[in-house]
């Protein structure tokens, strides 16, 4: 048997085969043919017979994806050693994108990679990441069209335009199949839940003129929740020996002047007129609690979404000539995805519904009744009111698509395409409504020390809530999206003339993008119908238009410079305008087995959608009221304030913290909007790297790369903590109070008058502590600035040996600087080693295989540095390093048939244990994961 087939573990794998028989057949065709084929690579528009370019790429390839253990495209991307950013993920629940999974190279945001498939742009995920910039949801690629994937780190504007400051990745898709291929696999975690499934149909053929490929599939995968892993499954899991080992509070009625806060537990928490199949009574002492209502929450987390998902590709190629064929491929993905909301229902919550309400029936200090209610929660489990305990749902489907003709004019290679990208989103989930509220409030009763009475129905607040019973209360909200890119291109690369070194070769491309998109809450979020919920609205459109031109020049036999220029234009609502930027690099190759190179480019990055054409983001927030509390310090000393009446000052005082006499403390809770501004101007930076590939032999062969990034004018919110703080600064004097940044600044402040009283934004009349703000208006604005900088290193070679042949890979990275700037007038600060930078300052990989005719085996290891714990700042500690091992075993079954078993985290490594951290699930989400080991069996038949 051919051994360069057992390569075929899986038809993830087929590209890598057909490259093989292709390049021996090519070796065979070039002894009789001079013309050498050209090859167009990630980082270069410019065809050529050299795959060393002035840049570092790496490659995985499909292959290489089932020798890992990887089951999908942002397995394989996470693995690499840049992608050491701290990223949200599916456990972060609460974020604006827990159904999305993005990727963070060199530490800086998503949006800093620019993703393609074939060179072509994707559609964002039309949802903001962490509300504020959009990215590219790397969880809608199909696996089974993916022939490889090419990270190049560093940036690449001068190539590919807005986007390419930290990286590109492209992914190459399968071409040229010549047979067909059904895969089946079955997966399970070591603790029997997490169950993967997956079918997959894969082949092509080529008739005369016209080639096709195709490639089908079809992937569910069950959730785990926290209880499916001993790391967090009970709330004793939790490892800070401060944290409060007891039973949750999960439906509470919290009153004052009273002497216990939480009441009505005794007479309704699962009692024998109310049962609650989870709900069990509990005293607790701290704080003056009392008897309380709930369960053991820990083990209701969401560790990882449901997900079922189908997807089509196809590739067909017609040749008209020897010199001209039309293309066309693309893919179709639905995703639909389920997880978990464990929403939280406030009946009543002093900051939200303006103050306490009076319940006449509660027995209070005096020994009498009546009692102010500051809080009323329950946490509502998803099992209450879905039959399958999943009550927060995905929809997604994306379609992308490129047509064409391409081919040859002479000695010129051309290609003329238009592609379209298209993202469709929609999210569902249950939340406790105003009207529901009111509902479960009943009617008012007067008023007690201006406080309303009520009598709300408190069996219903302590009871399950049934699909019935739980749309008396609360509805679903939802959110629907959509992105999408149109997009014309034409390039044309050829030699343009002869030096004596060889040709100058050249590549010229033009492009033009018409881009959308749209975010949309469900109306009643906009408008204040559900209970304390805030939501985003983005909707817009734009053009851009781009032309480039690159340049290889041969200078020397060993010398090449590599040159590109391309212009950028935006014709949309922003000040934008025009984007220039160049690269230039070289490499140099002293002798065959040795090549230095080099390249510095600059960068920029056009305002995302979401922070121009954001309509309108709302969300609830919290800062320190320095100016308040400074004049509570005054009224502390004097027993009056000028410009403040005194009773209603000392009102809002009672809570203000005067214990630092530098630095009094208000802690004030009011609601934070945003909107989109069509000022921003572009992000720019600039890219050098510098580094070198040796090739000692096919058993040796290492590169060494260094990278230094800097963004510019990085586009931020302007933090309310920072208008608040903005706005003590002009009213001590430091910044001039007269001058246009003081004026903007307190137009973004309103606050309640000395009664307590204020207008939200939709003109509802609402009250709280006198003098305290009760809205905030973030913004976007270009501000900021990081520099990072690094070493990569990778050694890489084979052994054919009488026992069969090893190969091996070893990757590494190393962060070497990180620095950052925050408003345009602040020091450039090194945060390098500072205990709030939570990025991998440090991140490695090695794979191993050994193959000897039908057999294969393949271990990955993957490592991670050492990271802060959660400490207060300045006490923190480094957690241990983190390493998790995958092995995967194939072997040929006859001629047709190969069986894969792979073990993902072979030892089944959890998070380094971290004291610090009290809440789930106990490390940091988008550092590590629970998910533990994990099983798959793969079989694929030819046919």
């Amino acid at each position: 048997m051919n051994n360069n087939k057992i390569l075929m573990l899986s038809p993830l794998a087929l590209a890598v085969s057909l490259s093989i028989s292709a390049s021996a057949n090519a070796a065979e065709q070039n002894q009789v043919e001079e013309k050498v084929e050209r090859i167009e690579v990630t980082s270069s528009r410019i065809k050529r017979t050299d795959i060393e370019g002035v840049t570092n790429i790496q490659t995985i390839s499909s292959a290489d994806m089932v020798r890992s253990g990887f089951t999908n495209v942002y397995e394989a991307l996470s693995s690499v050693t840049a992608a050491n950013g701290q990223i949200l993920g599916e456990v972060e629940t609460g974020s604006y994108t827990p159904g999305a999974k993005e990727l963070k190279l060199r530490g800086l945001g998503p949006e800093y990679t620019l993703i393609l498939v074939n060179g072509k742009r994707l559609a964002y995920y039309p949802m903001p990441y962490g509300g504020q910039t959009n990215f590219v949801n790397l969880d809608m690629i199909p696996t089974a069209m993916v022939d490889r994937i090419d990270i190049q780190t560093g940036g690449a504007s001068a190539i590919y335009g807005s986007d390419a400051m930290a990286g590109v990745v492209n992914i190459i898709t399968k071409k040229g199949i010549d047979s067909h291929y059904v895969d089946a696999y079955y997966g399970q975690d070591t603790y029997g839940t997490g169950a993967k499934k997956g079918l997959t149909f894969v082949g092509g053929f080529q008739q005369d003129e016209f080639t096709f490929d195709y490639a089908l599939e079809y992937k569910h995968t069950d959730p785990l929740l926290s209880g499916d892993r001993p790391y967090h499954d009970s709330v004793w899991d939790n490892p800070d020996p401060k944290a409060h080992h007891e039973t949750n509070r999960s439906i509470t009625v919290w009153a004052d002047n009273t002497e216990y806060k939480n009441q009505y537990s005794a007479q309704y928490c699962n009692s024998e007129q109310n049962p609650h199949p989870r709900a069990v009574q509990h005293f607790i002492q701290r704080n003056n609690y009392g008897a309380s209502c709930g369960w053991d929450e820990t083990s209701d987390k969401l560790l990882r979404n449901q997900s079922e998902a189908f997807s089509v590709y196809i590739n067909s190629e017609y040749h008209l000539n020897d010199q001209h064929s039309l293309f066309a491929n693309g893919f179709y993905i639905d995703q639909e995805k389920k997880g978990r909301r464990n929403t939280f229902f406030w009946g009543h919550h002093e900051s939200i519904h303006g103050g306490t309400f009076w319940d006449p029936d509660i027995e209070n200090k005096e020994g009498t009744l009546g009692a102010p209610v500051k809080y009323m929660w329950r946490v509502v489990a998803d099992e209450e009111y879905t039959e399958d305990g999943l009550g927060r749902t995905y929809n997604d489907k994306s379609l992308s698509f490129n047509v064409g003709i391409k081919g040859e004019i002479g000695d010129y290679y051309y290609s003329v395409g238009y592609s379209r990208a298209n993202y469709d989103f929609n999210e569902r989930y249950l939340h406790h409504t105003n009207e529901g509220n009111r509902l479960l409030k009943g009617e008012q009763y007067g008023e007690v020390n201006g406080m309303p009475v009520y009598r709300p129905n408190y069996e219903m607040w302590f009871a399950p809530l049934t699909p019935d019973t739980a749309m008396q209360i609360a509805d679903w909200a939802t959110y629907d999206g959509n992105s999408f890119n149109n997009t014309f291109t034409a390039d044309i690369t050829g030699d343009l003339f002869e030096l004596p070194a060889g040709s100058v070769s050249f590549a010229a491309y033009v492009e033009a993008m018409n881009e959308g998109t749209r975010a949309t809450p469900d109306p009643r979020i906009l408008n204040k119908e559900f209970v304390g919920l805030t939501g985003v609205i983005t909707e817009g459109e734009r053009d851009r238009y781009a032309a480039a031109m690159e340049f290889l020049i041969p200078v020397t036999e060993q010398f090449d410079v590599e040159a590109a220029v391309r212009y950028d234009h935006y014709d949309d609502i922003t000040d934008v305008g025009g984007a220039p930027t160049y690269q230039l690099g070289f490499t140099y190759t002293p002798v065959e087995s040795l090549v230095l190179r080099s390249a510095y480019s600059t960068t920029f990055r056009g305002p995302s959608m979401s922070s121009v054409y954001q309509g309108f983001s709302g969300n609830f927030g919290s800062g320190n009221d320095r100016i308040t509390a400074d004049a509570c310090a005054v009224l502390a000393a004097q027993g009056e304030v000028s410009g403040y009446a005194t009773d209603a000052l000392t009102a809002t005082c009672e809570n203000v913290d005067l214990s630092n006499p530098q630095l009094a403390s208000l802690q004030a809770s009011f609601e934070t909007v945003s909107a989109g501004d069509p000022t921003l101007k572009e992000e720019t930076g600039h890219s050098f790297t510098a580094g070198f590939v040796y090739e000692y032999s096919e058993n040796l062969s290492f590169n060494v790369d260094f990278y230094d990034i800097v963004i510019k004018d990085k586009i931020k919110v302007l933090s309310a903590g920072s208008i608040l703080h903005t706005m003590w600064e002009c009213n001590e004097g430091i910044q001039d109070p007269n001058s246009q940044l003081c004026k903007n600044t307190a137009a973004r402040i309103q606050r309640y008058d000395e009664n307590g009283q204020g207008t939200d934004r939709l003109g509802n009349p609402i009250s709280g502590d006198a003098y305290t703000p009760f809205s905030v208006r973030q913004g976007y604005i270009n501000a900021s600035e990081t520099q990072d900088g690094g070493i990569d290193l990778g050694v890489r070679g084979l052994f054919d040996t009488d026992f069969g042949t090893f190969r091996y890979k070893f990757e590494y990275n190393k962060v070497l600087k990180k620095k950052e700037r925050i408003e345009a007038g602040d020091p450039l600060k090194d945060i390098l080693d500072d205990q709030n930078n939570y990025d991998f300052n440090d991140t490695g990989s090695f794979s191993l295989t050994w193959q000897k005719e039908d057999t294969s085996i393949s271990l990955l290891s993957l490592y991670k540095g050492e990271m802060w714990n959660l400490a207060p700042y300045g006490e923190r500690q480094k957690l241990p390093a983190w390493y998790r091992h995958n092995l995967t075993f194939g072997q040929f079954i006859g001629d047709n048939t190969r069986l894969i078993f792979s073990v993902k985290n072979l030892l089944n490594a959890m998070p380094p244990q971290d004291e610090t951290m009290g809440n789930y699930p106990f490390y940091l989400g988008g550092n590590y994961d629970s998910i533990g080991r994990e099983f798959v069996l793969r079989m694929t038949y030819e046919f």
